[in-house]
């Protein structure tokens, strides 16, 4: 298997596909968001791909003051896959449980990473909720997100 990377995400965290891929995908883990807790995505020259591994919780999509209403919410289980395209933002909540995705941004063409979308959109995080940065592939960090796990 040469070239061949095995990664325990679970172990590991977050991590820099860059060192061994080419293609549009910049950062990969596994993300925790204890129970209760929030944290916004935003696809700010980036985009993103979820998938929910273990727990629950709900998506919303804030509007342009950040609120959204409680009937806006869509319900994340295990197995629901979410992306958010360029310039598309949500808000993450965890259920009674917590809430485990897989996290992976990519690059879009054309487009630096960290550039803004042209919607102008901009992320906010909320403060009682934790929301980590895009890593140093030496220091595994959460992708824009919930805790590495």
């Amino acid at each position: 298997m040469t070239g061949t990377v095995i990664t325990d995400l679970r172990r590991r965290g977050a991590v820099d596909p860059g060192r061994v891929l080419t293609g549009p995908l910049r950062v990969v883990g596994l993300q925790w968001l204890d129970p209760g807790r929030r944290t916004e995505v935003a696809a700010e020259g980036v985009e993103h791909a979820l998938y929910i591994t273990a727990g629950s919780g709900t998506a919303t999509v804030p509007d342009a003051d950040g609120q959204a209403g409680p009937d806006a919410a869509v319900p994340l289980v295990e197995g629901t896959a979410l992306t958010l395209p360029l310039g598309a933002r949500t808000v993450l909540t965890a259920g009674t449980a917590g809430l485990e995705y897989f996290h992976a941004v990519l690059a879009v063409a054309g487009r630096p990473p960290g550039s803004r979308a042209p919607t102008g959109s901009a992320g906010r995080e909320d403060p009682a909720g934790p929301a980590g940065r895009p890593h140093h592939p030496d220091h595994p960090e959460s992708p824009k997100g919930g805790e590495p796990r």
